[in-house]
């Protein structure tokens, strides 16, 4: 029960991350009266937060999961940032950047299912 719950958190820290970076791409486009202003903005500080944050969740979630799955389950975070990217910004997707995510989430449920596959 305990490994479902943290794997359900590193999913969501890699779903955070994707966000946070969706904050700090919409304060690099927006201007800034200053230097200053372009490092503490209220976006800026709240993505590097959530950063923080997803830091903490992925320690946590780590007591259960195993370290060979942890890479692999954060590796989502690139498919959540295309949507995310698609969503809030109307960002034109390219095929490219869908089969690479779609290799992704592939490589993550084949290396999930690994004790599936006969040795």
């Amino acid at each position: 029960m305990k490994l479902a719950i943290c794997v359900g958190i590193m999913f969501l820290s890699a779903f955070l991350a994707a966000f946070a970076q969706m904050l700090l791409k919409k304060s690099a486009d927006e201007p800034h009266r200053n230097l200053l202003g372009n490092y503490l903005n209220a976006k800026v500080i709240t993505g590097y937060s959530i950063f923080f944050s997803t830091m903490l969740l992925n320690v946590y979630a780590f007591t259960a999961v195993p370290y060979k799955y942890g890479a692999v389950i954060n590796a989502s975070s690139y498919t959540f940032a295309l949507v995310l990217s698609i969503a809030m910004f109307k960002d034109k997707f390219t095929w490219r950047a869908i089969c690479g995510n779609l290799l992704i989430i592939l490589g993550i449920a084949v290396y999930s299912f690994d004790h599936f596959i006969p040795k």
